[in-house]
């Protein structure tokens, strides 16, 4: 599954409101971190992440592969996770 255009603009509009879950400091990527941000997208399926050091653009694709989420934008340090939760019901409807 992919996102299409006006699926990650809606869920841009959505993460809007939304503060960082969670913030990468100057360890950088661990596996406690990658841990939470998989418990942080099996809970609300929508999050922010915040990049205190180094590169985003590095980040963004192990995240992608170790979570199976999708980038759907970012601002600044701040990047924006996808992933359809795994109950039945999902939160977010997407259009």
């Amino acid at each position: 599954m992919s996102l299409t255009g006006k699926q990650r603009s809606y869920l841009r509009g959505l993460a809007h409101h939304i503060n960082p879950n969670i913030n990468i400091g100057k360890h950088g990527l661990t596996n406690s971190s990658l841990k939470f941000i998989e418990k942080l997208l099996n809970d609300h399926e929508l999050i922010k992440v915040k990049m205190n050091s180094g590169k985003k653009d590095d980040y963004v694709s192990i995240i992608e592969k170790k979570t199976k989420s999708f980038i759907v934008g970012s601002i600044g340090k701040v990047l924006i996770f996808y992933r359809n939760s795994k109950d039945k019901e999902n939160k977010i409807k997407l259009p």
